[in-house]
């Protein structure tokens, strides 16, 4: 038995390794004491030039210094000897190094390779996708089975391999942990472009055009005056008027059943169609009873219906705004109920929510389905009266009853309790996103969860055996229409976060953007749009037109046009929502091709002097797509109440008009061309929904008092 080193013996130095050793030379025997002598003498402290690392047969049998020459080492050819080499062990200095060089070529070679695989993953999944309402597999199914599948997981994990070193990084940490204003250089010399439309004021490029006055306000605000200016607002008014004010304390027992359930008709014919928290179902069926028996109590239902009502109070604000029927109303206008001075307060709806705020103290640790549909409806009621600091603490309380759900309990989201778990998921991930891209408040986690959680099938309430009331107000409305919409929101989300962490990178060496990977993100976000259903389809023509003028007519239904399954009765009532929805859809498209196209603007306004000819085509087609957005003409003139996630297009225009000017004001004048008609028209109307939308927000105000230095 060979005898092993003690456990705390030192290691056996790299130099006596049979494969390093240093071999005596020629003529010099190991074993003569007196050559040994003159070995250990001044002569042999001389430093050697080389040593062996694999000697060949011949050299190590003669124990002679081998010079590794191949084919034939040097002793070998003098003597015509036959050299051969054994290959020495690889050790682990050997291993990591080669490691570390082979993730290196990796990373240099990944974004040059990744489009083309990702190609081929999108062709073997697009024969899968649906064509139309009618199609074989709906959209929520198809989405469910690719996620299942992990065809929808394989691709978003593909997606990773088109981002940069940076990017991934951020990915392995949180997907939205890129700081308002990146460092300038990263180690591996790519510049961090800002996704947030506020971070536009600080590009190098753009300071270098921007007025001196403007730059000093800017600067006076301090980096972070959209938080600060936010935080420092007054809160929301405490006081509860009662409706009547005469009513007193008790006065949610005397509220007439008519307006319980015409607020409520009027919030699922709205809100909850773009933002499908809330089953109607199961409200109508059981939330809004247990309110109503508990007489308004301190219960999660009776906060549930109180922030349903106060979205309804805004939603019979929009219908009076653009003149259009309620529910269940005869006439194709607009009439009054005989509630609606509970409507007239502002913001409207606040005596119902402040009321919901005062139960919620004692229900605030809770974090089951309901108290998390509670802070989504809160986090509504905020953005749409424009209070982003609030609907971040509301999104953020919403996700940590997300984590509660789903990393806790088991979830079975075939059944209808886990699909209303995924769909309160996607609309809390999707909504933060939005928060935390623009205002870079720090995330909740729950991006990590987006490959456990499925996207949601819309499974009914009555199919788990408890069918709903066939007296319903609502039961005739087929809700398939906004549940595909709602769907590819979700789709479109993703494309975006990945047009963020693929492209919004910089070098000056002009390696960045990448035009292959700029092209495959065009590609995917086209493939959105031809594949959406045939009742959400619409044409990709970008027109530089001026925007709708309010006196316009609202053109007919989207409904009648694309033959949905809605009754007569409820078409015209559901013509808001309808043309919300789709204006919201073309909407997202150009923002994805403004947002493909934003970072050649930072290289134009960085470096014009390495644009290309296709740099140019992007910065036009940009700039083209950053144009007359729905949002500020059409149905959006006429209903201002409806308008969603109003502090996200706010943030987008300042953003815009900035890029606008700065583009216009270039000493290159190629840039000038790259500017389409109209434009500054959309200038004007942009600033106009940022006057507006000032009145309810400080930190628009502060915006739109920069912009003015223009």
């Amino acid at each position: 038995m060979s005898k092993r080193p003690h456990q705390g013996s030192p290691p056996r130095p790299a130099s006596q390794s049979p494969d390093l050793v240093d071999h005596t030379p020629q003529g010099l025997s190991p074993g003569d004491p007196e050559q040994q002598q003159h070995a250990s003498g001044p002569s042999s402290k001389k430093p050697r030039n080389f040593i062996a690392t694999v000697a060949c047969e011949n050299c190590r049998l003669k124990k002679t210094r081998c010079d590794e020459s191949r084919p034939k080492c040097g002793l070998c050819k003098s003597l015509n000897l036959d050299c051969v080499y054994n290959e020495r062990k690889t050790s682990k200095r050997d291993h990591s190094l080669s490691l570390i060089m082979s993730t290196l070529h990796r990373l240099e070679t990944k974004l040059e390779n990744v489009p083309t695989t990702i190609s081929k993953e999108i062709h073997s999944l697009r024969g899968q996708m649906p064509r139309g309402l009618d199609g074989a597999e709906t959209m929520s199914s198809l989405a469910h089975h690719s996620r299942s599948t992990s065809s929808l997981g394989r691709l978003e994990r593909l997606s990773s391999q088109t981002n940069t070193p940076e990017a991934m990084r951020l990915n392995e940490v949180e997907h939205d942990d890129q700081p308002l204003y990146p460092n300038p250089t990263e180690a591996n010399g790519l510049v961090s472009i800002s996704f947030s439309q506020h971070g536009v004021i600080s590009w190098l490029g753009a300071q270098e055009i921007l007025p001196q006055r403007l730059l000093e306000a800017h600067e006076k605000l301090g980096k972070n005056y959209v938080i600060d200016t936010e935080m420092k607002r007054p809160q929301l008014p405490m006081y509860i008027c009662p409706f009547p004010a005469q009513a007193g304390d008790n006065w949610l027992n005397a509220l007439p059943l008519a307006m319980v359930k015409g607020l409520s008709d009027a919030f699922f014919t709205t809100f909850n169609l773009f933002t499908p928290i809330v089953d109607k179902n199961y409200y109508y069926a059981f939330t809004l009873g247990a309110a109503i028996e508990s007489n308004f109590g301190y219960t999660i239902e009776t906060c549930v219906v109180l922030n349903i009502m106060a979205l309804g109070c805004i939603a019979v604000h929009a219908y009076q705004e653009g003149d259009f029927p309620l529910l269940g109303t005869r006439s194709g206008r607009f009439e009054p109920p005989d509630w609606m001075g509970v409507v007239y307060e502002n913001p409207p709806g606040l005596r119902f929510f402040n009321t919901a705020r005062q139960r919620i103290g004692f229900l605030m640790c809770d974090n089951n389905l309901q108290s998390c549909q509670f802070y989504l409806l809160s986090f509504i009621y905020y953005s749409q009266i424009l209070r982003p600091m609030d609907s971040w603490a509301m999104i953020h309380r919403a996700a940590t009853c997300c984590l509660s759900m789903l990393t806790n309990h088991d979830v079975h989201f075939d059944e209808w309790e886990g699909d209303m778990k995924s769909r309160v998921y996607w609309n809390c991930l999707m909504n933060e996103t939005i928060l935390v891209q623009e205002l870079h408040v720090p995330p909740s986690g729950l991006s990590r969860l987006e490959e456990y959680v499925p996207i949601p099938k819309f499974i009914t309430f009555e199919s788990v055996g408890f069918p709903a009331s066939r007296s319903l107000p609502l039961e005739e409305i087929d809700d398939s229409f906004f549940q595909y919409h709602f769907l590819a929101q979700v789709a479109h989300r993703i494309i975006l976060t990945r047009i963020r962490h693929s492209l919004y990178f910089h070098s000056d060496s002009g390696t960045f953007p990448h035009p292959a990977v700029n092209a495959e993100l065009r590609h995917q976000l086209e493939q959105w749009r031809i594949n959406l259903p045939a009742a959400l389809q619409f044409s990709d023509h970008t027109t530089s037109a001026p925007t709708t003028n309010p006196s316009t007519p609202i053109p007919p239904s989207p409904a009648s046009q694309h033959h949905l399954p809605f009754t007569p009765s409820h078409r015209h009532a559901l013509s808001p929502a309808i043309a919300v929805s789709e204006a919201m859809l073309r909407g997202r498209y150009m923002i994805a091709n403004f947002h493909i196209g934003r970072p050649y603007l930072y290289k134009a306004l960085h470096t014009p002097g390495s644009l290309t000819d296709k740099d140019l085509e992007q910065i036009r087609s940009g700039l083209l797509n950053a144009m007359n957005w729905p949002v500020v003409g059409g149905i959006f003139q006429r209903m201002k109440s409806c308008i969603p996630i109003k502090f996200a297009f706010c943030s987008q225009f300042f953003g815009q008009i900035l890029l606008f000017y700065c583009i216009s004001h270039s000493p290159d004048r190629r840039l000038h061309e790259t500017l389409p008609a109209g434009w500054e028209q959309w200038n004007q109307e942009m600033m106009q929904f940022l006057e507006d939308c000032a009145q309810a927000s400080p930190a628009v105000a502060k915006d739109l008092e920069l912009l003015r230095l223009l």
